[in-house]
């Protein structure tokens, strides 16, 4: 049984594979129709966010099944004891089982249990879904990412763990601007370490200048709601100046929900640079592939 908890849990071949039907399944919307006619998906969500809901309803739909929500009880959210009975029985009833949770380590028992597939949609530590719509978006405007620099900017996020895991199964470079305590998981940057053999690597440092020099692409994520924190990330806005101080023509991403003057200038998001739509629109294709992947064994036939 396969599952896609974390971008780790692919190799090259698989990545690239996963890459190539989201560009598929977005020229083709309703390539396989029937894939889960009368069957059913279901999303068991402790931290349910919209944007992540609306593509993945959106990718079932296409795919001929009907979506279904659960949470747990009234309980602690995401217990551990919560999680292992009912992912086995929810194998009765259903095709594959996405999941919107907090802890990464309750996502791990919860598949463990699991009779069916299940996709990470958004935990606190990894973001696959989201990572595999950043590299089709990066590969749609820059081609091949071997060689490619991909600035993170910002605190360290779900999404900048999944990206760091990418680098080594894509060649790309990710430098990474955080401030001192907020940088990346230091164990998930050893293992990407570990893992590098495509000839990308990670560069974290606490100044964004360096980072987004010569960099193809930049991104950032949304910033804490509060003042207090706005104001001590101030350094980390991605500006028009920013921007202006990466490499020629450079794109801008942002993982949404975002907050125009905070973490980005609107000339930004707003401007020429800006592929934050098309990248929000390629989850839909990205959930698509790896529902198709996973239901098919596909990607132990990518190898």
């Amino acid at each position: 049984m396969r599952h896609l908890l974390r971008i780790a849990d692919l190799d090259r071949h698989e990545l690239r594979f996963l890459l190539d039907r989201a560009d598929h399944f977005k020229a083709r919307p309703l390539a396989a129709p029937g894939l889960l006619r009368r069957r059913t998906v279901l999303m068991y969500c402790t931290r349910p966010c919209a944007r992540i809901r609306v593509p993945i309803e959106t990718a079932v739909s296409r795919l001929g099944g009907t979506p279904l929500h659960a949470a747990p009880g009234r309980g602690r959210p995401g217990h551990a004891g919560r999680l292992g009975e009912p992912s086995q029985m929810i194998g009765a009833y259903t095709a594959l089982v996405v999941l919107q949770i907090c802890d990464d380590a309750e996502a791990v028992r919860f598949a463990r249990a699991a009779h069916v597939p299940v996709l990470n949609a958004l935990t606190d530590a990894h973001h696959p879904l989201q990572t595999l719509a950043d590299l089709m978006t990066l590969r749609e405007h820059l081609g091949d990412l071997r060689g490619r620099k991909l600035a993170c900017v910002g605190p360290a996020s779900n999404v900048t763990h999944s990206l760091i895991e990418a680098v080594a199964l894509t060649g790309l470079t990710l430098a990474v601007a955080a401030p001192e305590g907020e940088g990346p998981d230091p164990a998930v940057l050893a293992r990407a370490e570990e893992a590098a053999s495509g000839g990308g690597k990670v560069i974290v440092t606490p100044d964004p200048y360096e980072a987004v020099k010569e960099a193809d692409a930049v991104c950032t994520g949304a910033w804490p709601v509060s003042t207090a924190a706005t104001a001590a990330l101030t350094p980390y806005r991605v500006t028009a100046d920013l921007l202006s101080a990466a490499g020629p023509d450079p794109i801008f991403l942002h993982h949404l929900p975002l907050r125009r003057g905070a973490e980005v200038e609107a000339a930004v998001v707003d401007g020429p640079a800006s592929r934050v739509l098309a990248q929000a629109g390629n989850l839909l294709p990205a959930a698509q592939a790896v529902m198709e992947a996973l239901l098919t064994n596909r990607l132990a036939a990518s190898r």
